[in-house]
This record gives structure tokens, sequence and C-alpha cells, in this order.
């Protein structure tokens, strides 16, 4: 990435955040691959169809960072909330038997989440943290 500003139609500048998701109940449901597989793929979706680039992620068994790039047209909270209703969404609705056994309910994640703002300075050091974590 580097230290260079991304330049759009009408606008100069950068827009980088480091989010930590967390399953329902904090249980270990990313110890699968296939669930880590699938979480990855959904992501992919969702990032093209917003048009974010998805710069580094990593998982815990109980856990998911993700450091994300060009999220000018999108508030922290928008974007949380997009990227966690969709893949929950698609989770539940296609491969909830590989989880299933872990969670209560209907949901995938809990209400919350981590969030930090990135700059230049600082985002090759927050993609070296997320994939060495």
């Amino acid at each position: 990435m580097g230290n260079e500003l991304i330049k759009h139609k009408h606008t100069v500048g950068e827009s980088n955040f480091h989010y930590l998701f967390t399953p329902a109940y904090r249980k270990p449901i990313f110890s699968n691959e296939k669930v880590r597989k699938l979480v990855e793929a959904y992501l992919n979706v969702v990032a093209e169809e917003l048009k974010i680039v998805i710069s580094a992620e990593e998982f815990g068994p109980d856990h998911w960072h993700v450091f994300l790039s060009n999220c000018k047209n999108y508030s922290i909270p928008e974007l949380a909330q997009r990227i966690k209703g969709f893949i929950s969404g698609q989770m539940r609705k296609n491969h909830k038997k590989l989880f299933q056994h872990f969670l209560w309910e209907e949901r995938f994640w809990t209400r919350g989440y981590f969030y930090r703002s990135i700059g230049v300075t600082t985002s090759e050091s927050v993609k070296f943290y997320i994939n060495h974590s």
C-alpha cells in the first residue's frame, strides 16, 4: 500500500480501517478451516460490491482481524454492519451445520466490534500485526 493517497474524481485521501469481529459468545468457530474459507469468500463478495480493498486479514479461533482500504464512502458502523450482516446471513442460510453446535439462537456475530482508523504511517505495521498475530 505504501504512502500513496488515493485519487478519486473529486477527492484525494485515504480511508483505512482495522476491524476485529468476534463470533457470538466468543465461540471458536474459526477453528474450522471451512468456516474460515467461507467467511473469506463472503468478504470478497461484499468487498467487491462495496468497492473496498481487503489489505489483510487473519483469524484466531474466536476472532477475525480485517484491514480494509478505500473505505471513503462508508462510515465505520455502516461498513461493519454491511460486512457482518452479509456474512452472517450467508453463513446461517447456507452453512449453519458447520457451526450451529457452538451458537445459540440465530446470532452469528457478537453485537459489537473493535475498530481503528489507520493512517499511512501505520498501515504497514497493522498489516504485519494482522498477518502475524
